[in-house]
């Protein structure tokens, strides 16, 4: 995948826009979202980038209040980037430059969202709660039925399509909320806590019908989550930390040695973000001295006493011929095994 990310990085003219691969789906260019509370400003995006690509699950995880939620929305279009480009692939064009209506519009038969709480309207059974957004959208009664019924056969609840959500269990209604953001076959369902309010069976159930979904469908999700659970079933995982992505993990992280299969990406505005538990076992420093030595990057801080150099080795792909950190069994770029 990282292949790919290199050949769209840096993109930041709409004109360039048809160059881009034809299996991406959705792309984050340098995003950054401020928010103003009278003099005060908070920023929770710091200049994002990223792609999905068609058929990915993609896992988004870090602490609270590092920009998860923020990131869900804007790539949904229901807020505008303060700078910054988000573009989707059905439209081809970045989406912060459209008016209101327009980004409805694209929206909906484009992208569906799930959230931690289900959002189902109470008085309506499964099945019309699933095909009200394409009778919103003036779709024919006929094939809204069949899909509706498609969907919640495909999520297990066909024989339960009458009742309403308060004859459902949290793990049904959460499972009518999925048959929902599928009904227009959207290309990417945005997951923001999917399984926050459900017990561990009911989760896997949800996050094994993810996987079948996404077989079945070949609809990309993004799933935001503080789950191991979930982390452990996407292809690619993102950290967002303090507004950036400060890493990212092939499939099968676990979040709690996020250390061993980190890796860090320079991003298109030329940063490299250092992993919070390397600058904290060095005391924090803000400043370093670089040197490269026999394929080597040596970063030595520099306001320390007896300063530690931290050394990342690097060997070269013998098929791509990039430089990859010898810590890594495979190539990031081409897969090769190293």
């Amino acid at each position: 995948m990282a292949a790919r990310n290199n050949l769209i990085s840096g993109l930041v003219k709409e004109e360039e826009f048809a160059e881009v691969p034809e299996d991406l789906v959705l792309m984050a260019n340098d995003v950054y979202k401020i928010y103003q509370t009278g003099d005060i400003e908070t920023v929770a995006l710091r200049g994002v980038s990223f792609q999905i690509f068609q058929g990915e699950i993609v896992a988004v995880v870090g602490p609270s209040g590092s920009g998860k939620t923020t990131l869900v929305n804007l790539l949904g279009g229901s807020l505008r980037p303060s700078a910054g480009q988000v573009y989707w692939s059905n439209i081809k064009q970045d989406i912060a430059k459209l008016e209101e209506q327009n980004i409805t519009n694209a929206r909906r038969g484009f992208i569906g969202f799930v959230f931690q709480v289900d959002n189902l309207l109470s008085h309506l059974t499964a099945i019309q709660n699933v095909e009200l957004s394409a009778r919103i959208a003036g779709l024919p009664k006929t094939w809204r039925q069949e899909r509706s019924t498609e969907l919640l056969e495909a999520v297990g609840l066909k024989p339960r399509m009458n009742h309403i959500p308060a004859k459902l269990s949290g793990g049904e209604r959460q499972r009518v909320a999925i048959a929902c953001a599928l009904m227009n076959n959207p290309a990417l369902v945005l997951a923001d806590e999917p399984t926050g309010d459900l017990d561990l069976i009911n989760a896997e159930e949800i996050l094994d019908l993810f996987k079948e979904l996404n077989n079945q469908y070949g609809t990309a999700f993004l799933i935001v989550t503080h789950s191991q659970l979930i982390a452990s079933k996407a292809r690619r995982t993102l950290e967002l930390r303090d507004g950036i992505i400060s890493g990212t993990h092939d499939a099968g992280v676990h979040l709690r040695q996020l250390e061993r299969t980190r890796v860090l990406e320079v991003d298109n505005q030329d940063r490299l973000p250092l992993p919070q538990n390397i600058l904290k076992d060095l005391g924090s420093p803000r400043r370093f001295q670089v040197d490269i030595d026999d394929g080597r990057i040596i970063l030595t801080p520099s306001l320390i006493e007896d300063a530690v150099a931290v050394e990342v080795r690097l060997v070269t792909c013998r098929i791509c011929g990039k430089l990859v950190a010898s810590s890594r069994v495979t190539c990031p770029s081409c897969g090769t095994a190293l």
